[in-house]
Order: C-alpha cells, then structure tokens, then sequence
C-alpha cells in the first residue's frame, strides 16, 4: 500500500484529526521513554555475590579529602570582566564613591575601592549603567584590606537581589 493510500485510510478512520493523532502518539513515545529511563536511573548498583575483598573495604571506607575554605562558599563564584559600580556610603567625601566589581556571586560582591571601608558598615551599590528603575542595593563590608593604591572590599548582600539586578553587576 503507497503512502499516500496509507496516510488517506488514517485520516478517515481518525475523523481529519491526523496531526491531534500525531501528536498524541509522539508524546506517548516521550512519556513511555521517560518512563523506561527513570526505572533505569532508579535501580540500585549490583553488590558482589561473594565476600569483599581488602581493597574493596578501603573503597567503602574512603571520605573525601577535607575542603579548603574557599571550597565551603554556599554561594558559586561567577568570573567576568570588572563591573563599574557607584558605591554610597557615609565614609566617603559627597557621600558616593566609584568602584570596580571584580568578583561576584549570589552572596555578594568583591570591590575594589579608593578607600578603605570599617568591617560591619553597611554601603550601598549600584551599576553604573544600570537603568533608572534599579536602586541601591545594600551591602554589609565584611573585610576591608589595602592593596597597592586602593583597598579590596568584601561585601555580603543584605538580602540576594533579583537575578536580573545580579546580573548588572557582571
């Protein structure tokens, strides 16, 4: 039977809804693979049949080397070129200051500023291109440390800002 006899018979058994049928069958192909992929993913690992060998045991026993600090962040770093930003804060003379974002993530920000900050003191900190709508965000100083001609700045987010308002800063 040619195609055409066999697509012409389908039509007119499923009333002219050949793409709903369509459709409907290949989403029961997808689901059906899902389906046959999460049992696979599901069932446990064989464990040997008979008694466990020397080197088998220290396998079990084995814990991953301890973490570096930096390792233990609850927040992912993101790299990227240095942001331009307008810090606010009291300390500073007229009150607004520039700086550069050269490290960022969900927790906060690392800035590089043209003078030093007392930890605990809380700035503001905006992108210099940010659009208007965008205000300061509020950020806490948690280190503060000359290097060279400025001074490299930690701060924390007082609260995680949107990811859009995240994402003007690098």
């Amino acid at each position: 039977m040619p195609v055409d006899q066999y697509l012409n018979a389908a039509r007119e058994g499923l009333g002219g809804n050949l793409p709903v049928a369509v459709g409907a069958a290949a989403a029961g192909v997808a689901l059906a693979g899902l389906y046959v992929l999460s049992r696979r993913l599901r069932r446990p690992s064989p464990t040997p049949a008979g008694p466990v060998a020397a080197e088998d045991e220290n396998a079990l026993a084995w814990a991953p080397p301890e973490q570096s600090y930096a390792d233990r962040r609850e927040s992912v770093r993101r790299d990227g070129p240095p942001v331009h930003v307008v810090v606010a804060g009291s300390d500073f003379r007229n009150g607004l200051t520039g700086a550069l974002v050269v490290d960022r993530s969900t927790g906060g920000l690392k800035l590089l500023l043209p003078a030093g900050v007392a930890p605990g003191t809380t700035l503001r900190v905006r992108a210099a291109n940010a659009p208007d709508t965008v205000g300061y965000i509020p950020v806490i100083v948690r280190s503060s440390r000359p290097e060279e001609d400025h001074f490299v700045v930690g701060a924390e987010f007082e609260k995680t800002p949107p990811w859009n308002v995240l994402l003007l800063f690098g």
